[in-house]
């Protein structure tokens, strides 16, 4: 009996673990964070989904599978807070104005951690859920939009790789991309186009397919389409 009863904790325990960000207490209320450097600060809302409160802690790297602190020109307040029971509270990004490139856009990674609250009872295995979301700093040097950007993308093909060229200074991801036959792929090898850089979005793609519609994620973390654009 008591076997059967851990063996059930350990499946539910297992099952919980597999949640996605979703199911997290704290939610951001956004998927990115655009900072415009004639701005003084960036902003984004946190909010509490629990009925308890909940320590949150909050820092920023340059890559995404970054491990312990590095040196970043730009700093996260408060990077400890406590948000209340449904409650709101404000994360403010400052650039100290030097260390990031003008020409081009520059990436960040914001981390939130949350820390829940000591449980009544003994016994209780909590898990803390930490949440990843870019911040694209944005130079007021750059005068190209994301939709100019998006749109001035160079699609190419070697074999049966669709591949992607980024002209621009701004940072373009990709959503969904069907062909010209109406075939969906959404399962993409890359989705992320740095500035002046190449990636490989696809590794199996149609053949001699001279057109393509795509989808790139705009500022507000939506999908803006693209169609009917040719490929070489």
């Amino acid at each position: 009996m008591k076997l059967g009863k851990k063996l059930l904790a350990l499946s539910t325990l297992y099952a919980f673990m597999l949640c996605s960000s979703a199911n997290a207490a704290i939610q951001a209320q956004a998927t990115r964070v655009i900072y415009n450097s004639e701005n003084s600060a960036a902003t984004l809302s946190l909010k509490n989904n629990s009925d308890k409160p909940y320590m949150v802690q909050t820092w920023l790297s340059a890559t995404k599978d970054a491990q312990g602190k590095q040196k970043i020109p730009m700093v996260v307040i408060p990077p400890l807070l406590k948000i209340e029971s449904d409650k709101e509270s404000i994360l403010r990004f400052i650039y100290s104005g030097q260390g990031l490139p003008t020409d081009r856009e520059s990436l960040l990674w914001i981390n939130i951690q949350e820390i829940p609250p000591k449980p009544e009872q003994d016994n209780v295995l909590q898990i803390a859920i930490r949440s990843k979301l870019k911040l694209f700093y944005r130079p007021k040097q750059i005068k190209t939009s994301l939709d100019e950007a998006a749109h001035q993308l160079q699609w190419y093909q070697e074999g049966k790789q669709l591949k992607v060229k980024n002209a621009s200074p701004l940072h373009v991801t990709i959503g969904v991309i069907k062909d010209a036959q109406g075939k969906t792929y959404s399962d993409l090898n890359e989705d992320l186009v740095a500035p002046y850089q190449s990636i490989t979005v696809l590794n199996n793609f149609s053949g001699n397919v001279k057109s393509i519609t795509y989808t790139y994620i705009n500022d507000y973390g939506g999908a803006t389409t693209i169609s009917s654009v040719m490929t070489k």
